[in-house]
């Protein structure tokens, strides 16, 4: 527990503003208290709640756990000014895998549930309510016992979820070789890839095929792949048929982003186009239609380039080179991006089709902010 035994040493600045809940609602609400180290009792008096011989005061802890607070000890306000006055004239029960276990508060958090079942990391808290549904408790999770009934609780082994690009790929097991995860989600691991680790809050961080992602880490997004050998130049492609199909790799790809697409044939080039496209942060309008100019020999010829309609541009003004191309589709001008492949990491038939593509696209937009 940790406690300042001494009310004469402040570690929160004045006045104070707790957050305190209260058995009976279980609501959170601001309450300031005068003094700069409020023992046990001045909180409960501060809070309004009943000071019985049965009253307990909790205080709880950013990572879930629950500490007790005598009424005449000194709670550290740096490890949290959140607090439960709770009751302890009865016990609370709940089962876990079977298990019927007893609780002296009204409420019990996931972390202390985990520690009271002893449950592994690799395995989820799940809680079974009362109509039926089941949820994943986390460790800062409250529960509230008091309900009719007895509160489920089971385990199950973790999935941990990894996304490469926009694919969402799960494993039973928490660390993660980069090389295995590209190969699942459809990538070449032996191509010629920038690999970056996007995690909330934080920088991205440089990765290789043989890095190990820990999903254990809070916060990570996903796996970004940047195909690397990337020029701007001028080249253009002009390819012909009427309207076609696409591989079937491609077709599953699109349905599983969820967007709608379709093929058409304009001026004897076969287009591609996504609608509603969402090109990255930094970028205007926030959506667009992407085309893609799919030549007739493909996938032995290669995707080049891509276009957008509406035009898109830098939100901070700044201009983007080689966007001069033009391509009219259904009478609409679109903006093309003259990003091209280059000897360093050529288009593979065997390995590359409109998934890594797709990847080059946002690759190169991401490039133009050096990300």
């Amino acid at each position: 527990m940790i406690l300042n035994t001494d009310p004469t040493v402040s570690t929160a600045s004045f006045p104070l503003t707790l957050l305190i809940a209260v058995d009976e609602d279980l609501v959170f609400h601001e309450v300031e208290i005068a003094g700069r180290q409020p023992s046990g009792d001045d909180i409960v008096t501060a809070a309004g709640a009943n000071r019985s011989v049965d009253v307990l005061l909790l205080q709880l802890l950013p990572t879930g756990e629950i500490e007790d607070i005598r009424l005449t000890e000194y709670p550290s306000l740096s490890a949290s000014n959140k607090f439960l006055i709770s009751y302890s004239d009865r016990s609370y029960f709940f089962t876990l895998d079977g298990t019927k276990l007893e609780w002296p508060h009204r409420c019990i958090s996931g972390r202390v549930i985990r520690a009271i079942g002893e449950i592994e990391e690799d395995r989820d808290l799940i809680v079974k309510r009362k109509n039926g549904d089941t949820s994943t408790v986390s460790n800062e999770e409250l529960i509230d016992l008091s309900e009719l009934g007895v509160e489920q609780f089971s385990t199950k082994p973790r999935v941990w979820k990894l996304r490469v690009q926009s694919v969402t790929l799960e494993y039973g097991t928490p660390e993660v070789i980069v090389r295995d995860a590209m190969k699942r989600a459809g990538f070449d691991p032996t191509k010629a890839w920038q690999i970056f680790l996007l995690v909330e809050g934080q920088p991205k961080k440089s990765l290789t095929v043989d890095s190990i992602v820990d999903l254990r880490t809070p916060g990570i997004e996903k796996i970004r792949l940047m195909q690397s050998n990337v020029d701007n130049g001028d080249g253009k492609k002009s390819e012909s048929v009427r309207q076609f199909d696409l591989l079937d790799v491609d077709v599953k790809h699109l349905n599983e982003l969820g967007v709608r697409w379709e093929t058409i044939l304009e001026d004897q080039r076969r287009w591609l186009l996504i609608h509603d496209f969402r090109p990255i942060t930094g970028y205007a309008p926030g959506t667009t239609v992407l085309a893609l100019d799919i030549p007739k020999d493909y996938p032995a010829a290669q995707i080049d380039m891509f276009y957008f309609s509406p035009w898109i541009s830098r939100a901070d003004g700044q201009a983007i080179p080689s966007t001069q191309v033009r391509a009219i589709i259904r009478g609409s001008e679109f903006q093309g991006w003259s990003r091209h492949r280059n000897a360093g990491d050529p288009w593979d038939p065997n390995t590359d089709n409109l998934m890594t593509h797709l990847a080059l696209v946002e690759g190169c937009m991401h490039k133009e902010f050096a990300q």
